[in-house]
């Protein structure tokens, strides 16, 4: 199953169709002429056969020709019969296009080369090599490039899969990247950053906080970073004070990351985040925030204080008596 990365670059193509082409000619110096524009992905060949690309475009014009995009960065043995299949459809109604195979993996782009190559026992044979687009450690520069910001998503998505120091890097580079954009493109595409990292990799960038320039997109990292909460403890003289300066900063750091994340508390949920008091338990739900599909879902992780049913009072016993006794041996003969 594709995983949050795999949706989120895909969401941005579909949204933004030509950074495909950008891409495209960063990469592998291919131009791809405009506009264009995203079609339906659904190509059946019958009623009971159908399959799905990741993305089909095309660039509306006499021609009209068609291009698959694929995101791959592992391998799916279902590919070797889908995409011919694919291509065969869209090559019987529109003419020949191209299928490209976006991969950060030198392995993937060497299986994807050969996926689709099929020989049958008398040495009949059928064959579709796609258009490898490998987005390695080469093409990060080009991808981390000031003049075209959205593009950092895509150097995110391709070498952020580890938790290191180039992961580290490129992380906080794209964050610098993306404050140059406007504000509803900034926005979303902080919290599409946020989304495709890894929970380990987060862990490791808060030994790296000063690290990470005060700007509007990276807000969330600091206070994220911050989570701990020693600067505003420290701030305190008492050791109570320590630790309620502590537990605050937890809970703005966890506000922080939802809000970066899209998700909205309501009242009650916002009462509930307030109530927070254990560090531990607040580390856990910004964790949980980092991933988690709703606010309901953070709050829900191991620890998180639940309201509880109230016990039900217990029924006053009837005093057992020797008369009591009696009749109730006399209802059971009976």
């Amino acid at each position: 199953m594709p995983g949050t990365p795999h949706e989120v670059v895909l969401l941005a193509l579909r949204e933004q169709p030509e950074l495909f082409a950008e891409v495209l000619r960063r990469v592998v110096g291919i131009d791809m002429p405009g506009p264009i524009e995203v079609i339906d992905s659904n190509l059946r060949f019958a009623a009971s056969l159908e399959t799905r690309p990741d993305l089909v475009v095309r660039t509306p014009g006499a021609d009209s020709r068609w291009t698959i995009i694929e995101l791959q960065n592992r391998r799916d043995d279902r590919k070797c019969r889908s995409w011919p299949l694919a291509v065969s459809v869209l090559l019987q109604r529109d003419g020949m296009g191209d299928l490209v195979v976006i991969t950060a993996s030198r392995r993937v782009a060497a299986w994807a080369k050969r996926a689709a190559h099929h020989c049958g026992d008398r040495g009949t044979s059928l064959g579709l090599t796609p258009v490898i687009l490998l987005l390695s450690k080469d093409h990060v520069e080009a991808l981390l490039d000031p003049a075209c910001p959205e593009l950092a998503l895509f150097a995110v998505w391709a070498r952020c899969r580890g938790h290191g120091l180039e992961a580290r890097q490129i992380a906080t580079r794209a964050m610098q990247l993306t404050e140059e954009l406007p504000a509803p493109l900034r926005d979303a595409q902080t919290r599409a950053i946020l989304a495709m990292l890894s929970r380990q990799l987060l862990e490791d960038m808060t030994m790296d906080a000063d690290k990470v320039p005060e700007t509007k997109a990276s807000r969330a990292f600091r206070l994220f970073f911050e989570q701990r909460g020693e600067v505003r403890g420290k701030a305190e003289g008492k050791a109570e004070g320590k630790a309620e300066g502590k537990a605050e900063g937890k809970r703005d750091a966890l506000l922080t990351v939802l809000a970066a994340r899209g998700l909205s508390p309501t009242k009650e949920e916002c009462a509930s985040i307030a109530a927070l008091s254990d560090p531990a338990v607040i580390d856990r739900c910004i964790q949980a925030a980092v991933t988690a599909a709703s606010v309901r879902a953070v709050l829900a992780v191991n620890g998180t204080p639940r309201r509880h049913r109230r016990a039900a009072p217990e029924r006053a016993r009837k005093p057992r008596t020797i008369e009591n006794s009696t009749r109730r041996n006399r209802a059971r003969r009976r």
